[in-house]
């Protein structure tokens, strides 16, 4: 069940195919570079400022909504966190996922400017109303095969992930944080 998270260059390929028939008339699909990829100007409600759960990293220019469920799709609005792993109330490793270039800049529900996230850095996360503060711990980059990160953890941990180089779905660039404060 966890593979489908790491999307292969075939059913990438195939979502964006998918994505680019279904556009409806108000959105503009300009080619990028790589794999085939579209890039997408979303719709009005892009940044779904209803959704009160959301993740802030300001040094990548992270607004992010969070949203879970078991279909991957949910991509498409911002950051999933990814089913049977912690969500960050509880312990474990809450493991998100987002896309990387579906949006460009100004848009902030991607992860298009992560890989300047560094070690020591701070991120912020609101959770049922609680804001969770994290310092960045580890950046590493991975194959998409490697699930070793969807590990459980005794730490209140969190791990983000996204494709990474940008504009290609060759491999995955994580950044693993660690619970530093909780405020109520």
């Amino acid at each position: 069940f966890m593979s489908f998270a790491f999307f292969n260059r075939h059913q990438f390929a195939n979502e964006v195919g998918q994505l680019a028939q279904d556009q409806a008339p108000d959105t503009l699909t300009t080619p990028s570079p790589g794999d085939g990829a579209v890039i997408t100007t979303p719709t009005p409600d892009y940044a779904l400022t209803h959704v009160a759960d959301r993740l802030f990293i300001e040094k990548a220019g992270v607004n992010m909504p969070l949203l879970t469920g078991t279909d991957e799709k949910i991509l498409n609005k911002g950051g999933w966190i990814f089913p049977h792993t912690a969500t960050p109330d509880t312990a474990g490793n809450t493991v998100i996922f987002g896309h990387r270039f579906k949006y460009l800049p100004p848009i902030t529900n991607t992860f298009f400017y992560l890989d300047r996230v560094t070690v020591g850095d701070r991120l912020s996360l609101i959770w049922k109303g609680v804001t969770y503060r994290y310092t960045v711990t580890e950046t590493k980059i991975i194959d998409p095969t490697d699930l070793s990160i969807l590990a459980s953890s005794k730490k209140r941990i969190l791990t983000l992930i996204t494709c990474t180089p940008l504009f290609s779905t060759a491999q995955r660039l994580v950044v693993i944080a660690e619970l530093t404060s909780e405020e109520r």
